[in-house]
């Protein structure tokens, strides 16, 4: 018996894909020699009348989910070259596909930052030890410290800079880890850990972690005027006031002992 590619029908010496002329994985019995001998049963389809050389349903070219045992007819053969993908592939490899064609396109995605995949991006901030805000709004705090610095900004004659969200995680991160490692058995973190944020900051960039420990109680302060302290209590401020740097990022927590810690990062 010789093997024929039920692809092309290109006759092969030994059943063993793939195809030396197309490469298809699938070959089908022919007889050698005189046709008229004695052969194995095939598995035909009643419907379509395709041959199988297993019990395999469903009909690879149909569907049909009975197949029928009979003598082989070679004439059938005949019909080989206009098979195609559509009657080799079964629904669950047509699913496997999609399903790996949208995994693919979500890694691209993910290395294209257009979105954040599962364990990967910059770590959350932790739980950092707080104690009482006396009421104030520490988001607001925050804003308000901006204004301050554009000001301080603005007498030094340069550009004012705007908060962004990845400078903003940057320093929220470094802050909190700060009043971990003060108040419990926390470090700091490392360079490492900090360029998971790629905050792109150039040489001009202004990483500026300090505490306030006010000698008034924070009840007397609004969120502006603990702001412009705050700023006021900036040691070299011209770091933050350089003419190339436009965004900024600050964080300002309240510590069990009501000292005031803020890390600001100008870009």
């Amino acid at each position: 018996m010789e093997w024929r590619c039920a692809r092309c029908g290109a006759i092969q010496d030994e059943d063993d894909p793939p195809c030396d002329e197309c490469g298809f994985h699938g070959f089908e019995r022919v007889p050698g020699g005189d046709e008229s001998g004695p052969s194995d049963p095939v598995w035909v389809c009643p419907e379509c009348g395709r041959q199988h050389q297993k019990n395999s349903p469903p009909c690879k070219r149909c569907g049909h989910v009975h197949l029928e045992q009979r003598e082989p007819d070679y004439e059938a053969f005949d019909d080989i070259g206009g098979t195609t993908y559509r009657d080799v592939l079964e629904p669950r490899y047509v699913a496997g596909f999609v399903f790996a064609g949208l995994l693919g396109a979500v890694l691209v995605l993910g290395v294209a930052g257009v979105i954040t995949l599962p364990g990967t991006g910059p770590p959350e901030p932790p739980e950092a030890p707080a104690g009482d805000a006396a009421g104030l709004n520490l988001s607001g705090v925050e804003s308000a410290y901006v204004t301050a610095l554009n000001a301080q900004r603005s007498n030094a004659g340069v550009g004012e800079v705007s908060r962004a969200a990845d400078v903003d995680a940057m320093a929220t991160y470094y802050n909190k880890r700060v009043v971990e490692a003060r108040y419990g058995d926390a470090e700091l973190p490392d360079q490492e850990e900090l360029n998971q944020f790629d905050a792109r900051c150039g040489e001009a960039a202004a990483f500026v972690p300090y505490s306030v420990d006010s000698d008034r109680p924070l009840a007397e302060y609004d969120e502006r005027g603990l702001a412009n302290e705050l700023v006021g209590a900036l040691e070299n401020p011209e770091r933050v006031t350089v003419e190339s740097q436009s965004r900024v990022g600050v964080d300002v927590h309240v510590a069990p002992d009501q000292r005031v810690f803020v890390t600001a990062l100008v870009c």
